[in-house]
């Protein structure tokens, strides 16, 4: 007696027609080439979800990706404005500290030779933004016994020096600030020809 007969006569035991005449529905048997059939379309089935979780995982990984650019981008961004901001602010005190060294090279003295308080006072004043914009960030540019360096330094000028390199600065006629590694103003400067 193959499988399905034992099978079909522990449903019906009493002789039942085992052909399912008699029984409510019962589903027919499957043949190899149906087995084989299906277990093919779990196996495409299959390939087509780790195919969609896998194309899923690389788009999970691209907006990760892409967010984390985004992220540095800003931060970039942010930084840059920050420092636009600061020299907003800090170019127009570059010419107030200009006025202040013209003022203190002409010097107040009184008949003695000695400085008058007014100046001292404007000194201090001075001395005081000095401190402030060094606070900030902002440094002079370097000119002394240095050579002409179109990166930080605009010529204005030249004259010819017997006493100078060819290039070398000779005279500072406003001084260059820096903010950071970044140019505010450059020194204009009359170099040696």
């Amino acid at each position: 007696m193959t499988a399905r007969k034992r099978h079909d006569n522990e449903k019906h035991p009493e002789g039942a027609d085992a052909s399912g005449a008699n029984a409510p529905f019962e589903n027919p048997a499957t043949t190899g080439a149906e087995v084989g059939e299906s277990e093919g379309e779990a196996v495409s089935d299959l390939e087509a979800l780790e195919n969609e979780l896998s194309e899923a995982n690389r788009k999970w990984l691209r907006a990760l990706a892409d967010l984390d650019n985004y992220r540095k981008r800003v931060e970039r961004e942010k930084a840059r404005w920050d420092v636009e901001a600061r020299e907003g602010i800090l170019l127009p005190l570059l010419e107030v500290v200009d006025n202040f060294e013209r003022a203190l090279a002409e010097g107040a003295q009184d008949e003695s030779g000695a400085a008058v308080p007014f100046r001292e006072g404007v000194e201090l004043i001075f001395k005081h933004l000095l401190d402030v914009l060094e606070k900030a960030g902002v440094r002079p540019v370097e000119t002394d016994g240095m050579g002409f360096d179109p990166n930080v330094h605009e010529a204005v000028g030249r004259v010819p020096s017997d006493e100078h390199e060819p290039d070398e600065i000779v005279q500072v006629m406003q001084k260059g600030y820096t903010l950071g590694e970044r140019l505010l103003r450059p020194s204009r400067v009359i170099v040696a020809s």
